[in-house]
């Protein structure tokens, strides 16, 4: 597997975590929990930054930017400011996430195997040596 792929399926997961997390939880618990998905964005967009396509790099930069805003509005909104400002961060870094899956996904190459079906008189005889 590639690390395109881990990367986007880690950071799906953690926005999934996040959006219930937003919404089940307030206060210091809330504030702390989207200070390490920050942080977590920012690794898990950093971790395959160097050698992606530029569209793949494209989405890093703006991981890696949404990571900071969800660190910084971690500390900056409280109350329902913080839940819902929250909710949008992790809202985005799904969508982002997808994104990237889907755009690894149809620049993947991918090996067909194909069997063919020939009748006894279209196959090639075998020599024996």
């Amino acid at each position: 597997m590639r690390m395109h792929f881990i990367s986007r399926l880690a950071l799906l997961l953690v926005a999934g975590f996040l959006i219930v997390a937003s919404q089940v939880w307030t206060g210091d618990t809330l504030q702390w929990l989207f200070a390490a998905g920050g942080a977590a964005m920012i690794l898990g967009a950093a971790a395959d930054g160097l050698r992606a396509t530029m569209t793949q790099r494209a989405l890093d930069g703006l991981i890696v930017l949404l990571g900071a805003w969800t660190v910084v509005q971690a500390f900056v909104f409280s109350g329902t400011d913080l839940k819902w400002w929250s909710f949008a961060s992790a809202c985005a870094l799904a969508v982002l996430s997808t994104v990237g899956l889907v755009v690894h996904e149809l620049s993947t190459e991918r090996v067909v195997h194909q069997l063919e079906v020939t009748s006894v008189g279209e196959r090639p005889t075998a020599r024996a040596t």
